[in-house]
């Protein structure tokens, strides 16, 4: 599999990605990645690693200021919108599953929930990870009856993570194929 040509850290995957939909400025993504909110119920960042996100996004050239906002109580917001290379990178790690079973938890949620805010189906998504999925289970059946106990235990407990993992894109599957009921 292709990877992104940024190594990132999640939290600023997720401040950029929120920056390619739209230009923002630091307080708009932390109200959204803060605890119990639309990104942060499910991947909580602090402000302080909002802001931080920023300015090392910035300083990778992957978003720039654009203008400022007058804020209620304080200093003006510096709005900032992610650049067109930044924009189709961002597209690119969306459509990328995750290679490493335990990165299913938060980055392919992440990615899924992202996606959702974009719209876009994660049909695509979710057939890509199942594949990689398959290939994770594959190599730990190798190994499954490999050594003492302990190793055996150990296998025994990343299968299960296999299957809990395929039980999540089933029901991801599912749900993308239900159409999304508008309120208000």
């Amino acid at each position: 599999m292709k990877q992104p040509d940024l190594d990132l850290p999640l939290a600023e995957w997720i401040v950029l990605a929120v920056m390619a939909e739209r230009p923002s400025h630091g307080f708009a993504i932390a109200t959204l990645t803060a605890e119990g909110a639309e990104i942060g119920e499910f991947w909580y960042i602090s402000r302080p690693m909002v802001y931080r996100s920023i300015t090392r996004l910035v300083e990778r050239g992957l978003i720039t200021a654009v203008g400022a906002e007058e804020g209620n109580r304080g200093p003006q917001r510096m709005i900032y919108a992610a650049t067109r290379s930044a924009k189709t990178t961002v597209s690119r790690w969306l459509s990328e599953p995750v290679t490493g079973l335990f990165d299913v938890r938060a980055d392919l949620t992440c990615k899924l929930l992202l996606l959702r805010r974009r719209d876009t189906s994660p049909a695509r998504l979710v057939e890509r990870q199942r594949v990689v999925i398959d290939e994770i289970e594959e190599s730990l059946r190798a190994k499954e009856h490999v050594g003492d106990y302990l190793p055996r235990a150990i296998y025994a407990w990343r299968l299960e993570h296999v299957r809990a993992a395929r039980r999540f894109l089933d029901a991801v599957d599912v749900d993308s194929t239900r159409p999304a009921v508008k309120t208000g």
